[in-house]
């Protein structure tokens, strides 16, 4: 699976006429950095010895989902905590822009700058690991893998993963990423101390979860400080035993409440065009006694595919689909005509007779059920919404989905891909989190998605067009009801403004916008930290009256 996670970086320099492209899996991606304390200026000497001719290099970079690009000529890569501190407080001198910048998995590119950069993947040490109080100190730019690797010694791990396992720790907090559970919270609930370099303060600050700034950093979009260090809290490590089976959109609706209660973790991944929900949930190991295990899967790996497989035979004879996975066979079915409804009904139907044949258990630990594939490259968006409590769902996550799918089968008739992802989780402390609210609070979480199954960029702006424009426009407006809000990391600029000026009336109602900019405007006078994204969305502290 890692090798669908990558992003790309590219360092031009100009006068040699020379680019030097690096392509990382995300696995490894840090590896293939090389460490360097000031940006990447070069000085070339002339055949003149009298003279000399300093040439920028810049350096291009390409998230993962190959939806967002960013040159720079100031990109910093620090690997000691102290740099970090010379870097920004250098930066702050000078007022120019450093923002924080950690995998560059985020969809919408949170963290990138063209200003300048700031890339934490140097600062990836595993500090401590306390097994008394179950604890682990990691520097900002651990991966998430490296942390449950770290920890299994220990026989510890984290209480929730989100999809991917590349994730830096530091991107993981500070946009507020989540897993499913009703009673498990997003990942920055389980934060216990942060350390943070500000512009503001020459040496980097601990902050405790005594200090009343502690529930404003935890999900600070990278704005109020740049973080180096951060505890978690951990659980023991564990068995899961996952259970995947399909069912009517009648039976998800009917049972959510259920099933909800029953297992510790739930997703649902909605198929449009068809009647079929795929359901997987996951519990302890310990709930099922020895000898009650269930079996797995009765389908061989060829007998899954196979839909899938007579569907791309189907439309093109030739093809050579060894060593094909799952999201590689989709995205080659898309690839034939990825905005056609019917061709796109087809790929829907044959992927939910995937799922169909995929239906059994496994039992793994926890970190390899909890991660999954997510496709190829993609847009896509997800929002949050509230659903009652832990103890009962109002409805509303059902009502949302209905008024969806409506909307997307019968009214727009848009062609979406699948699947449509819906979680759920407990409420975030965190003051800028979409799930913050009260203890025993409930949210609902759905993400829409769009492949790019090609690299054919006349196809892949059509997708966009039809995803960004239309499809986000209906989501948009089911959700305004149920004042769904954007996932900080798949939230795109707007492309009207009335857009704009809509959310930006929405974020000031949904989120306490003037105690953060203030905080924003008192820890980063000069705005350093932010980007263009983030100042058109939630406003420049330094316009505060």
């Amino acid at each position: 699976m890692f090798q669908r996670f990558s992003f790309y970086i590219r360092r031009f320099q100009p006068s040699a006429q020379k680019a030097v492209l690096v392509t990382a899996t995300a696995a490894t991606c840090y590896y293939s950095l090389s460490h360097h304390v000031q940006p990447h200026n070069t000085v070339i000497c002339s055949s003149d010895e009298n003279t000399t001719t300093t040439t920028t290099i810049t350096t291009t970079l390409l998230n993962w989902s190959g939806t967002h690009a960013v040159t720079t000529s100031q990109y910093w890569e620090p690997d000691t905590i102290e740099q970090v501190e010379a870097i920004v407080q250098d930066c702050q001198r000078q007022r120019k822009t450093i923002r924080p910048l950690g995998s560059a998995l985020s969809p919408n590119a949170i963290g990138f700058a063209s200003e300048g950069m700031l890339q934490m993947a140097g600062l990836d040490r595993i500090i401590r690991v306390d097994p008394e109080r179950q604890q682990v100190t990691v520097q900002a730019g651990a991966r998430v893998s490296q942390v449950i690797e770290a920890l299994r010694e220990h026989q510890l791990t984290l209480p929730n993963l989100a999809s991917i396992a590349e994730q830096q720790m530091g991107g993981l907090i500070q946009v507020g990423a989540h897993g499913t559970g009703r009673t498990l919270a997003p990942l920055d609930a389980y934060v216990t101390e942060l350390k943070l370099v500000t512009p503001a303060h020459p040496h980097a600050v601990t902050i405790t979860r005594e200090d009343p700034l502690f529930s404003w950093c935890t999900v600070g979009l990278g704005c109020l400080g740049v973080v180096v260090e951060i505890t978690m809290q951990c659980v023991p490590a564990h068995e899961l035993v996952e259970h995947t089976f399909v069912v009517s959109r009648k039976e998800a609706v009917e049972r959510v409440q259920e099933w909800l209660q029953e297992h510790k973790h739930l997703r649902y991944m909605w198929i449009p065009y068809t009647d079929s929900v795929v359901v997987v949930t996951n519990n302890p190991r310990e709930k099922w006694t020895e000898g009650q295990v269930p079996t797995p899967t009765v389908f061989s790996r060829e007998e899954q595919f196979q839909p899938l497989l007579d569907l791309l035979h189907e439309l093109d004879p030739d093809v050579d689909a060894t060593g094909m996975g799952f999201g590689e066979l989709r995205d080659a079915l898309l690839a034939f005509d990825p905005l056609n409804l019917e061709h796109v009904q087809r790929c829907n139907r044959a992927e939910a007779e995937f799922w169909k044949r995929s239906q059994g258990y496994r039992i793994r630990p926890s970190d390899e059920v909890l991660q999954f594939d997510c496709g190829g490259q993609q847009w896509v968006w997800e929002v949050c919404f509230p659903t009652g409590t832990q103890e009962a769902t109002n409805g509303n996550d059902m009502a949302y989905m209905q008024k969806l799918l409506q909307g997307i089968e019968e009214k727009l008739q848009i062609p979406a891909h699948a699947p449509i992802e819906q979680r759920w989780s407990a409420s975030s402390p965190s003051k800028m989190s979409p799930a913050h609210g009260d203890a025993n609070g409930l949210h609902s979480w759905v993400g829409i998605i769009a492949y790019l199954p090609s690299e054919d960029e006349r196809q892949r702006r059509q997708i966009t067009d039809v995803f960004t424009g239309t499809y986000c426009d209906w989501m948009r407006q089911v959700g305004q009801p149920f004042h769904a809000a954007s996932h900080w990391a798949k939230l795109e600029r707007p492309a009207s403004m009335n857009r704009l000026i809509d959310l930006q009336l929405f974020m000031q109602q949904r989120f306490p916008l003037q105690e953060f900019n203030a905080l924003r405007a008192k820890l980063d006078p000069h705005n350093i930290l932010a980007n263009s994204l983030l100042n058109l969305i939630l406003g420049d502290p330094r316009n505060l009256d």
